[in-house]
Formats: C-alpha cells, sequence, structure tokens
C-alpha cells in the first residue's frame, strides 16, 4: 500500500496555507523527527496549480498532504476537494490549526505537535428503502471511532471510544471526531493529543472529561507517523466493516471498545428528564441505550460523562 506525502505551500494569491519543510522541522521537536524520517523532500511547481509542493515517496498512490497553520485541516481539504486535488482516502494533516472545532462546532485547542487531519472518506452503502439518511452515514463516527482505537492499539496505545465520537486514554480524552458532509462527499476530521492537552480549566465545566495525551516518556510518536498508519489501518479495515450484513453485527463488536459500558453515566444535554442512567447498548442506527429506574431510553445527542 502506497502512500504519497505532499507538503503543499500556497502560492501569493491562494487562500492555502503557507509552509515548507524547514518550516514543519522548526514546529515542534516531534515534527522535525517526522521531516528527517520521511525525507529526503523533492520540490515541484506546476504552473496550473495554486500552490507548489515538495514530495517524499512515491509519485502515485493515496496521497498525504502536509499544511501548514490553518483555521482547520477540515478548511483545507474542502478546497483541495474543490480543486479536485483530493482522491478518495487522500487527506490533509495540518501541523497546527487555528480555529480548529469540534464537536457542535465548538473551538478546539490545536498548538504544533499533535494530528490535526481530515480524509475524504470513500462512498457508504447507499440507504435502504424509505430511509431518509442511510444508517451507515449515520453511524460512521462510531466507525471511524472503532477503526481509530484498533489502529492505535496496533500502535501500542489502549484506548477506548466514548459515545459518540471521543477517544479516551486512562479516561481522559486524548482525541475527537468531526465529520462533514457536502453534496455526495464526507469528510472526517480527526483530532489526537500527542504532545499536548489543554488544560481543565480550559474546558467546558461539567461538560467535558479532563484531557490526556497519547504521548508518555517512553513512547513518542509523531504527527506525520501516526496519521499514515491511521490512514493505513482504516483503508485495510473499513470495508471488512461495511461488508457485513447489518449494523448490529458491527455494533455488537464494539461495544467491548465503548468507555463504561454496563456503568452508571451523567447525562449531559441528553433528553428531558433522563439526567444519569447505566449504559446497555446501542441501537442499530447508532443511538445509545441507557437504563434510568427500569426504563431504557435512546439518546441521539448530547454526551455522557462518569458519576
Amino acid at each position: 500500500m502506497i502512500t504519497r506525502i505532499t507538503i503543499i505551500n500556497g502560492k501569493e494569491t491562494s487562500p492555502l496555507p503557507k509552509t515548507t519543510p524547514e518550516n514543519l522541522f522548526q514546529a515542534h521537536p516531534l515534527w522535525a523527527r517526522d521531516i528527517e524520517n520521511f525525507g529526503p523532500w523533492n520540490s515541484e511547481d506546476a504552473e496550473y496549480r495554486t500552490y507548489s509542493t515538495w514530495i517524499s515517496g512515491s509519485r502515485t498512490g493515496v496521497p498525504v498532504a502536509v499544511c501548514g497553520s490553518c483555521v482547520s485541516s477540515l478548511d483545507v481539504a474542502w478546497r483541495l476537494n474543490a480543486l479536485e486535488d483530493l482522491s478518495e482516502w487522500g487527506s490533509v494533516l495540518a501541523v497546527e490549526q487555528n480555529t480548529g472545532r469540534g464537536q457542535v462546532r465548538r473551538e478546539w485547542i490545536s498548538p504544533p505537535g499533535n494530528v490535526y487531519g481530515t480524509i475524504k472518506w470513500p462512498a457508504l452503502p447507499e440507504a435502504k428503502p424509505g430511509e431518509e439518511r442511510p444508517v451507515w452515514n449515520r453511524i460512521l463516527p462510531l466507525i471511524v471511532g472503532y477503526l481509530t482505537c484498533n489502529a492505535l492499539r496496533d500502535l501500542g496505545v489502549e484506548t477506548q471510544l466514548k459515545w459518540p465520537n471521543d477517544i479516551l486514554i486512562d479516561g481522559k480524552k486524548a482525541g475527537g471526531i468531526l465529520i462533514e458532509e457536502r453534496g455526495n462527499a464526507t469528510m472526517v476530521g480527526i483530532g489526537l493529543n500527542l504532545a499536548y492537552a489543554p488544560a481543565r480549566e480550559l474546558l467546558r465545566a461539567d461538560h467535558a472529561v479532563p484531557a490526556g495525551m497519547l504521548n508518555t516518556d517512553s513512547m513518542q510518536l509523531g504527527p506525520l507517523e501516526t496519521w499514515v498508519e491511521l490512514i493505513k489501518y482504516f483503508r485495510g479495515n473499513f470495508e471488512q466493516i461495511i461488508s457485513m450484513k447489518n449494523t448490529d453485527d458491527f455494533l455488537y463488536e464494539l461495544a467491548d471498545r465503548l468507555v463504561w459500558f454496563g456503568e452508571e453515566v451523567k447525562i449531559v444535554d441528553g433528553p428531558e428528564g433522563v439526567e444519569r442512567g447505566v449504559i446497555c447498548g446501542l441501537r442499530s442506527d447508532g443511538g445509545l441505550v441507557v437504563d434510568h429506574n427500569g426504563e431504557q431510553h435512546e439518546i441521539y445527542s448530547g454526551s455522557v460523562m462518569p458519576l
């Protein structure tokens, strides 16, 4: 499986961010290591493009576009998609985001050293008769979370998925997933704390678990290194999931990765009158099922937190 890694540098009139291998090298020690390990970088400048490039590795294959400081990797991905420069499974990895967004478009703190990536996700199975929105689209955050946890496990990091779209390590949030759809295109944004995690006072009081990091003193994953491995794992395992006859089979497997399964949790911004409950399962469309005083409730919005 070949990955083509390209550093993109917006030209003077381009809205794309500007950067060079040297800029990335200086951004953070982990980026310095990645730039060295994936080098050498060969410069190219096609007149018809609104950006110049430095290319590492093969000149064919699924592209990873590395960019400098930007609004968000999602925005850069949409711009490249509009230029028809982002193919299926193509992705963008930003060194830094200055207006990154998380769930409900909340600002996500994004300094250099972490993973801020976006993937152009392949097409999902079409809606069945009577479905307003394909069920596989509705559970895509859970699919991506499940694949991310498994890929990180292969890298030596044990994580869990917090419904609906957070990645936890030792009970702390180390990442999140945000999905945007426009027309027939789906972009999957993934943020992972490798080298930096925001302090508790910077998070929403009573609405967020403490933040954590994946890296430790004995293990230092680089942003580009981690992103390349994630993409490889996603491509190698996604088809197996959607080849299942129905979503129930997948969601049964996912239960092992769901944090606080079988435990009572606090429900934030959920259905009126349901403030806590025991997590007991998932609906076939991805809704969380909790038991409150012997009565089961389905949750489709909000979040869960430990008591």
